[in-house]
Parts: structure tokens; sequence; C-alpha cells
């Protein structure tokens, strides 16, 4: 299973922009049967960010549907009338999960994710790096009681990682993190990853459903 995420930072004019962003929903669910879900990003984000993010069964499925995108008038309008709102896009990026997967779709509005991305070392063991990913992920799991999901970029900058779990709403991602910080186990582990990531990319990032 993979999932594709695409962040761009808008203006902040969300009165204006969270039409199109449902307009765009519904246009790629008609053109391209795909399910898209839309997030704004908060804690660790620039003002005004969007993310798509999309599940796929396969890398072809992926292209199937951005030929199918391609190829729709309607689509096409909406982004031009997105455009003039976006200061920047970041580039895209496809993950496969080593463990979860896509929840989006089943969790309501207004449901928070809390993430953490990191970026592989030079010179560090990638296999070793997997290892306590997983590990940091099945304690994440068994503090919180929430599904840790993991994945790892295999389009985009290579080496990324993101833990990720999701939680019907900012109250209770509070309480998760609480949970996290009091447990004795959590911190060493945490701190342990350090020698696998480059220093300043580890990322601590919080995005709500809002389609």
């Amino acid at each position: 299973m993979y999932l594709f995420n695409r962040t761009i930072e808008t203006t902040g004019e969300m009165d204006v922009i969270v039409p199109v962003l449902l307009d765009l929903k519904k246009i790629a669910h008609d053109a391209a049967g795909i399910d898209v879900t839309v997030w704004v990003g908060g804690n660790g984000f620039r003002n005004g960010t969007v993310i798509f993010t999309v599940p796929y069964a396969t890398v072809t499925a992926r292209s199937e549907a951005t030929a199918k995108l391609g190829a729709s008038k309607a689509w096409a309008d909406a982004n031009r009338k997105l455009i003039p709102h976006v200061r920047s896009f970041e580039p895209d990026v496809l993950m496969q999960y080593l463990k979860g997967g896509t929840f989006a779709a089943s969790v309501p509005v207004g449901a928070v994710v809390s993430m953490i991305q990191s970026q592989l070392a030079q010179g560090a063991d990638w296999m070793k790096t997997l290892e306590w990913a997983m590990s940091m992920a099945e304690l994440n799991e068994k503090l919180t009681g929430a599904t840790a999901n993991l994945g790892y970029v295999v389009f985009g900058q290579l080496g990324g990682l993101n833990q990720f779990s999701g939680f019907v709403n900012a109250a209770a991602a509070e309480a998760a993190r609480d949970t996290q910080l009091s447990s004795p186990e959590w911190m060493p582990m945490f701190l342990k990853g350090g020698e696998f990531a480059v220093a300043g990319s580890v990322l601590s990032r919080q995005m709500t459903k809002i389609a």
C-alpha cells in the first residue's frame, strides 16, 4: 500500500480556497475514481498549508489516476482557480507503508494526525534505521492505543521516514502526546533515532482533516 502526499502553502484565504478544494476532491473522484482527503496544516506547518493525500494499492494505480486527471478539463479549470492563492509547492511524495495503512477516509472531519518526519543521515545504516523506526512505532501504539503508521519515501527525497497516528480530535492527540512523554520508555527510544537522522531534519507536525 502506498500513500501519495501533495503539500502546498497558500495565502491562507480559506473562505475562498476551501470551496475550490472541495471541487478538486469531487472532480478527482468523478474523473479518476480516487478518494482525495484534504487537510490543513496545524502545529509545525506554515500558516495556510494545505495537504492532499490519496491511498494507492500500486504505483501503476497512481500513474493511471494521474493520466485521467491530466485529461480532465474540470480538473485543470479548478486548479487554475487555486493557483492564484498558492505561494509554494513542496515536491510530491509517494510513500510505501511498512506498518499500518491508510485510514483517512474513515476518520471524521476534524480528525488530527500527529506525525514525526525525518531524513536518513549520510552513512547511517538503512536497515538499522528501519528497525529503530519500527520499534518506535510499536512503542507509540502500545502507549497510546492508536494505530501507529510507518512509511518510507519511494518517490521524493529518498531516505525520508514518516511516523504518524490519527486521532478523533486535537484533545485526543494531546492526550496521546502526554502519555508518551510521561512514559520512561518513550524519550530514550525517541532520542536513539538521532543517530539515524540528518541534524535539523526531524519535524513534528499536526494536520487536521477538512474534507
